[in-house]
């Protein structure tokens, strides 16, 4: 496959990791009113552990990663983890606009460590959309950042923690399967949420239901992430991370009954436009 089909395999694959955690972090946001933090973050890497599990085993793959990349893997598997914690903290203690926010500068960490860590190229014309997107999606969730100071500085953690485990990935891109990089990031996650757990509560039916679309959507969502960051460089696709805002902002407006005004068109706007315009700069 030629680096074209590549960026536009990567692109899509972006949008599509964007819609599926935009869709989980709804399900987090709605079921945390019963379910415990941890028993939410178990729940989600437990599902994308089997997932993981089950594809290595059909592509008859190797569990076990080479030695000079077991430091990347368990690196990935650590901030990864960490992403997900403060981010469902963020998204359970905090107004759902403002953790949203927060979360999407992402991309810009994400930007920022895969020159530090792989030493990527950045153009100015990335930085440039980066901040155009940022404004955009402010324009879009309209954050009156009226939280409490520490948990909105724990939902900004959470993008730095995503930034860093994406530049991780791409550091990774040739070196080992999409399948086993998930394995471990869901295996390691598991177990630290484990010793962390402090309470049970049993699920009912809806609660249940919650939580298995909690981990296939973030399953989806990581096998869609790893696919994009291992297809092209991240600070070419990671802009596409704000497709989310758009996905999140049209499903609050179905299930919250928000009504789309002029600043969420504007910052629509803004943000597509920040998207192509990385896109069509790099062709």
């Amino acid at each position: 496959m030629d680096d074209k089909n590549n960026i536009k395999l990567a692109v899509l694959s972006m949008i599509l990791s964007a819609l599926s955690f935009s869709i989980m972090q709804i399900v987090v946001k709605i079921s945390s009113a019963n379910i415990p933090l941890m028993e939410q973050v178990f729940a989600r890497n437990f599902i994308t552990l089997l997932i993981s599990l089950t594809a290595m085993i059909k592509n008859k793959e190797r569990i076990f990663p080479y030695k000079n990349n077991i430091i990347a893997i368990i690196s990935r598997a650590i901030f990864g983890y960490l992403g997900v914690v403060t981010f469902f903290y963020a998204t359970n203690n905090m107004l759902l606009a403002d953790a949203s926010v927060l979360q999407r500068t992402s991309p810009f960490w994400a930007t920022l460590f895969a020159f530090i860590i792989s030493k990527e190229k950045i153009l100015k014309i990335q930085w440039f959309a980066l901040i155009i997107a940022i404004i955009g999606s402010i324009f879009i969730i309209k954050p009156q950042m009226n939280s409490n100071l520490t948990t909105s500085l724990i939902a900004l953690s959470a993008a730095i923690f995503a930034g860093i485990a994406q530049a991780t990935i791409g550091f990774l891109k040739g070196k080992e399967s999409n399948s086993l990089i998930i394995f471990y990031f869901s295996l390691i996650s598991c177990f630290l949420s484990l010793i962390y757990f402090k309470s049970f509560v049993a699920p009912n039916l809806y609660d249940l239901i919650a939580l298995i679309l909690i981990g296939i959507f973030a399953g989806l969502g990581q096998f869609f992430l790893t696919v994009s960051c291992k297809k092209a460089p991240v600070s070419t696709v990671s802009i596409f991370n704000y497709s989310g805002v758009i996905f999140s902002y049209i499903f609050s407006i179905f299930i919250l009954n928000e009504v789309l005004d002029a600043y969420s068109i504007f910052g629509t706007i803004l943000t597509v436009s920040a998207a192509m315009m990385v896109y069509f700069c790099r062709k």
